[in-house]
C-alpha cells in the first residue's frame, strides 16, 4: 500500500479497535430468548441479519512485522483478536473479543502455499501459517470463521504490539488501577496502585498474563479492555485539543499495519464507525485449562451457539 492509504488505513483499525474495547458494558453474554430458535413454539430456524458487515481486528505478539517471504512459517502469533460486525441498516456496531487460546481447526499450509491439512489449536497460532503477509491473515480469518459455525468475515486488519508503547506516550499516558501484582516486572506496578503507564509499562500491562494471579488469557482480556477504556479516554482529549493527533500518531507505528481493504472501503467503514451505535460487546463463555504445554480455552457449545445466534441472526 502506498503511503497514504497505509496511515489511514492504520488509523482506521486503531479506530475501530477503540470503538469496541472502550465500552463500559459487562461482557457476559445474556441472550434474549427471542433470539433462539428453540425459544419458539414452532422452533423455526433462524434467519442471517441483512446487510452486516464483518472486520477482525488482530493484535500480533512481536514487535517488528518480517518482510514477507517465500516461507510458508512464521513466529507471528495473533494474541489479540477483535470481530467487529456493523450494520448500516440496524445503525449499530457489535462486537466480539475472542480469546487467543481458543481450541479450534486451523488450516495448515504446506510447500507451497497450499491447504496441507488441519489440526486443533489455539486461535492465535492460525496466523503462524503463512509468509507473516495476507496470507497469513488469511488463514486466521479462516480459523475464525470455522469458529463460528462459517460465518463470512469481509475484512481483517491487524497492527504489531510495538504500536502500544509509541501510541501510548504520544496520547501522554494512559492512568489505570492496577488489577494484579506485576511488581516482579515493575515494581511500580503493585496490585491496587493507580499508575500512568509510560512506554513499556503499558506494553507489560495489556500482554503479560505468566506469574499472575490468575494466568488465564481471560483475565489478560479484562487487563486489555480496562486499559484500552483509559487509552481512548486519552485519545478523545488529545483530538480536542489537536485533530490531526491520530494522523501524526499513526504515522509513527505506519509499518505496523497490514489489510485487504482497499481505500474506499476504508472511507466508507470509517464514515459507518463515526455513525453507528455501539451495541453489544461480547466474550465467549467457556472454560481455561492447561494443555500439554499451554494454556487451552473451551468454548461451551450451547453459548458459543447463542452468541452466533445473537451477532448473525435474527428472529424470523
Amino acid at each position: 500500500m502506498k503511503y497514504s492509504k497505509r496511515v489511514f488505513a492504520a488509523l482506521l483499525a486503531l479506530a475501530l479497535l477503540l470503538v469496541g474495547c472502550a465500552s463500559g458494558q459487562s461482557p457476559e453474554i445474556t441472550v434474549p430468548t427471542e433470539a433462539a430458535p428453540s425459544s419458539a413454539p414452532e422452533n423455526p430456524e433462524p434467519v442471517l441479519r441483512e446487510g452486516i458487515e464483518t472486520v477482525l481486528i488482530m493484535g500480533l505478539d512481536k514487535y517488528e512485522r518480517p518482510e514477507e517471504t517465500l516461507g510458508y512459517t512464521n513466529k507471528l502469533q495473533a494474541d489479540f483478536l477483535l470481530l467487529l460486525v456493523l450494520s448500516e441498516e440496524e445503525g449499530r456496531v457489535d462486537v466480539l473479543h475472542l480469546n487467543r487460546d481458543t481450541m479450534t481447526e486451523i488450516r495448515r499450509l504446506g510447500i507451497g502455499g497450499g491447504a496441507a491439512g488441519t489440526f486443533v489449536g489455539q486461535l492465535a497460532l492460525a496466523h503462524t501459517y503463512g509468509s507473516g503477509g495476507s496470507d497469513s491473515c488469511l488463514n486466521a480469518v479462516k480459523a475464525v470463521s470455522n469458529l463460528l459455525g462459517g460465518i463470512k468475515i469481509d475484512h481483517y486488519m491487524t497492527l504489531t504490539m510495538d504500536a502500544v508503547g509509541i501510541l501510548n506516550d504520544l496520547a501522554g499516558g494512559v492512568t489505570v488501577e492496577v488489577l494484579d501484582d506485576m511488581t516482579g516486572l515493575d515494581p511500580e506496578l503493585q496490585k491496587g496502585a493507580t499508575v500512568t503507564l509510560k512506554g513499556d509499562q503499558a506494553l507489560t500491562y495489556v500482554r503479560t498474563r505468566y506469574g499472575l494471579s490468575d494466568s488465564s488469557n481471560l483475565h489478560r482480556m479484562e487487563l486489555q479492555q480496562q486499559y484500552l477504556r483509559g487509552f481512548y479516554q486519552r485519545l478523545a482529549a488529545c483530538r480536542q485539543e489537536d485533530p490531526d493527533f491520530l494522523t501524526r500518531a499513526l504515522a509513527r507505528v505506519n509499518d505496523s499495519f497490514v489489510s485487504d481493504c482497499t481505500v474506499n472501503q476504508l472511507d466508507r467503514l470509517a464514515k459507518q464507525v463515526g455513525e453507528l451505535e455501539l451495541g453489544d460487546f461480547l466474550t465467549l463463555e467457556g472454560e481455561a485449562v492447561v494443555g500439554d504445554t499451554y494454556m487451552e480455552f473451551y468454548p461451551d457449545p450451547e453459548a458459543l451457539q447463542e452468541t452466533i445466534l445473537r451477532l448473525f441472526y435474527k428472529a424470523p
